[in-house]
């Protein structure tokens, strides 16, 4: 049984994506065409990018059998089948995008396409099913508020979100639907996900679990290891502070996102989730230089939140610990993202004037 390419509605064979192309039927997917011909003419190589988020993306070649690696363990680990219906709305330039076309093609998947959007639902008929999906974390809320999307989530048998936090506002909001949602861990070195955390009940936890036949380890910063059939058998050192514990751990932060303030060693993304969490909106933390405590940091959040910036520093100085409250407030219209949908920090830095 040969799995199928579902555009607007329409079926294609993937054997037909060469003639599709040449019909210029499609010009928002013609990323997508060129990906798949190269995968089925046996490339071995490919070129990924990095999300960018923290810096300017980087290329990174992978096999197309550390692809493969990768796209057998999802299938494995989520007891996935031959010849199940997906639905692909992720940027298909970046390691999640990809890997759901792998999946689709190496496993006879009915894969069902949608230019990356903040809300899919809107793009999607209201009895859709699917038997999986993978979502950024703003699309999975989109989805949540809306009536449409929330069937179709309902609907659909598995649901792995990632590449950025999850945040505990989100991880509540999934409770109230029936399908199991996942939060992955993995990078476009890791060639996609190497965990997996179960965000809604009944099989909910607050450590992601490896996935078999990954090898972890940490170094002196306790930042994870990882090394297995997805890195070519040889060690990936990252930046993510974990507390480690067998084949689970507890993601505490990026080593390079902590500011010694006063003397005071503080994890911003901790502390960003946090926030968050107090103003009910999403925040966005910004490490800037201080000339008395050396380091600090700026909190920007949308302008639409009305509360002035007087009333929030005195909320969040009663509810966070002593000297961990932000230097400066500052508002935008909207965040900027990276092309993989991660908030763009060091964009917003330029935008607002910071150091």
């Amino acid at each position: 049984m040969a799995g199928k390419l579902i555009l607007g509605g329409n079926e294609y064979e993937f054997s037909s994506v060469a003639r599709l192309q040449k019909s210029g039927q499609y010009p928002e997917f013609q990323a997508i065409f060129d990906f798949i011909l190269e995968w089925q003419s046996g490339q071995p190589f490919f070129e990924l990018f990095t999300s960018g988020s923290t810096g300017k993306p980087k290329a990174i070649t992978v096999s197309r059998n550390q692809m493969i690696a990768s796209a057998k363990r999802t299938i494995r680990t989520l007891k996935l089948e031959n010849g199940i219906s997906a639905l692909m709305c992720m940027n298909p330039s970046f390691i999640g995008g990809k890997m759901m076309l792998v999946r689709a093609m190496e496993f006879d998947w009915d894969l069902t396409m949608i230019t990356p959007t903040n809300n899919p639902s809107l793009f999607l008929k209201k009895n859709s099913l699917f038997d999986f999906m993978a979502l950024v974390p703003m699309q999975l809320e989109n989805m949540l508020e809306d009536e449409q999307g929330k069937q179709i989530l309902n609907q659909s048998a598995h649901i792995i979100v990632g590449g950025a936090p999850v945040s505990s506002r989100l991880r509540e909001k999934l409770n109230t639907i029936t399908a199991q949602v996942y939060n992955t861990y993995g990078m476009t070195e890791t060639v996609s996900h190497i965990a997996l955390m179960p965000l809604n009940e009944p099989n909910t936890s607050e450590e992601f679990k490896v996935l078999d036949g990954i090898e972890l380890g940490t170094d002196a910063r306790n930042c994870l290891r990882i090394k297995g059939d997805v890195t070519n058998n040889e060690w990936v050192q990252t930046n993510d502070v974990v507390a480690l514990k067998d084949q689970h751990f507890l993601w505490l932060g990026r080593a390079d996102f902590v500011i010694n303030s006063g003397g005071i060693k503080i994890h911003l993304d901790q502390l960003e989730e946090r926030i968050s969490d107090i103003l009910e909106t999403e925040a966005v933390l910004l490490k800037i230089k201080d000339p008395s405590l050396g380091e600090s940091y700026a909190l920007v959040i949308k302008e639409e939140v009305k509360a002035s910036n007087e009333s929030i520093q005195i909320t969040l100085k009663s509810a966070l610990p002593k000297y961990h409250g932000p230097k400066v407030i500052l508002k935008v219209e909207n965040f900027l993202r990276t092309e993989s949908g991660k908030v763009d920090r060091a964009g917003i830095k330029l935008q607002l004037g910071l150091e």
